[in-house]
């Protein structure tokens, strides 16, 4: 039997998909369809990277194409063990079957956890990275540790910018990728940054953060939902609650109408909540990163049922829900001062994935374009709901039967991951 935080003996096909980049570009540029990559990455999406995969291949970016760094969101990184020996790496995130075995504890950090980033989320990332190969654009998809703090995080991508010797390079951090790259905008690598393109950065927060601690949050109980051993509460107190970096996402006071959440007693008694001495290392994050200049771009997603407040209530936090924001990040807490703003309808995951971001992406760190996105939010309705603590452990109760699910229902499972509660979209 294998111990906890060793890799596993058992192969999956989640393992064997965490290609190395050149072999899946390979395959999907290939004349016959990979089956198994139709099936991960859905009929359309593969078709349109099978599509990108021949154009990079045919038209590489030349020695003089401009390096741009692409930085994944919160989440958006494998993380797993590495096998060795000719074995394909054991992945854990974001791996169904290993979350069936109970395997999401593995995920736990610790000084010494033996799990390692193992490249970037492709279904999620690697249509933006081939879009920019394909405009001319010397891309670089990267991965990191996203249970690990911003500064150590903004330190090694700092380190790898001077490591590839490039004097004038672009970022993209898409979530809290932003984040990273602030991070390493204050080391004395951050001469060689000219733009830094930030998509739905939670720049002050994010209340997605307070949630997951809780025990609330859509993905911490869609993940229970696929988890035989444990629950949300569980997951949460015993896994998430260890995660430096998530602990860094939560909500500013100062930038949202809130109770002061890097305040231990601010939170409730009652169920999970933060690690107390996480929780005062990551306050006045903003602080320590690189603020806004005029460097910077933040495309701020908009329209989409968001947490954008929240009360403090005796039985548990109360969340005011609107369209505000793209989903995940509210307006509010997207905004950088000091930076330029572009709005955009589109919800947070879909970010790097919708064809006008990319174009725009494009635009601002290709040809220098200074605004490809509309200046102000479209019209937007007000609040949608108030939502409490116990309505959304009501969400996504029981278990999932992943191995008689068809392939179809498997993406949209993964697909809605970060899916607001039903009642704030006014169902229920």
């Amino acid at each position: 039997m294998t111990e906890p935080g060793s890799p596993s003996d058992h192969i999956t096909p989640y393992d064997r998909l965490a290609l190395d980049e050149r072999v899946m570009i390979s395959l999907l540029a290939a004349p016959t369809p990979n089956e198994g990559l139709v099936e991960y990455f859905g009929p359309e999406l593969h078709a349109e990277l099978a599509r990108l995969a021949r154009l990079t291949i045919e038209r590489p970016p030349g020695p003089q194409s401009r390096r741009v760094y692409v930085l994944p969101g919160i989440m958006g990184s494998q993380l797993g063990f590495a096998r060795g020996g000719g074995k394909p790496n054991d992945i854990l995130w974001l791996d169904p079957i290993d979350f069936q075995l109970g395997r999401l504890t593995d995920l736990r950090f610790s000084a010494g956890s033996r799990v390692i980033a193992l490249g970037a989320m492709n279904y999620t990332y690697l249509k933006l990275t081939l879009s920019l190969r394909a405009a001319g654009l010397d891309a670089v998809l990267l991965d990191y540790d996203w249970r690990r703090d911003v500064a150590t995080l903004g330190k090694l991508l700092a380190e790898r910018i001077v490591a590839d010797g490039r004097d004038d390079v672009a970022l993209v951090g898409h979530s809290m990728g932003g984040l990273v790259a602030r991070g390493a905008l204050v080391h004395a690598a951050g001469k060689r940054v000219s733009r830094v393109v930030l998509l739905g950065t939670p720049n002050s927060g994010s209340l997605g953060a307070v949630q997951a601690l809780r025990g609330t949050y859509s993905v911490v109980r869609k993940l229970a939902q696929l988890d035989l051993r444990h629950d949300a509460e569980f997951l949460a107190r015993e896994v998430f609650s260890s995660f430096p970096g998530l602990h860094e996402l939560l909500p500013a006071s100062a930038a949202l109408d809130a109770p002061n959440l890097f305040d231990a007693a601010a939170w409730p008694a009652d169920g999970p909540g933060p690690d107390h001495a996480l929780l005062h290392a990551a306050e006045n994050l903003g602080a320590r990163i690189a603020p806004g200049d005029a460097r910077f771009h933040v495309v701020v997603g908009c329209n989409h049922p968001t947490a954008s407040g929240v009360e403090r209530h005796a039985a548990g936090f109360e969340y005011e829900y609107s369209r505000l924001g793209d989903g995940t990040v509210p307006m509010a807490l997207a905004r950088l001062p000091g930076a330029s703003h572009g709005y955009i309808d589109c919800d947070h995951s879909d970010l790097p994935l919708d064809d006008r971001v990319i174009a725009g992406t494009i635009a601002l760190v290709g040809s220098g374009a200074t605004q490809p996105f509309a200046a102000t939010p479209p019209r937007i309705g007000t609040i949608v709901a108030q939502v409490h603590d116990a309505e959304l452990r009501e969400q996504h109760q029981g278990k999932v039967d992943w191995p008689h699910m068809t392939p179809a229902e498997r993406r949209r499972f993964l697909d809605t991951l970060n899916e607001p509660p039903q009642s704030a979209l006014g169902v229920g």
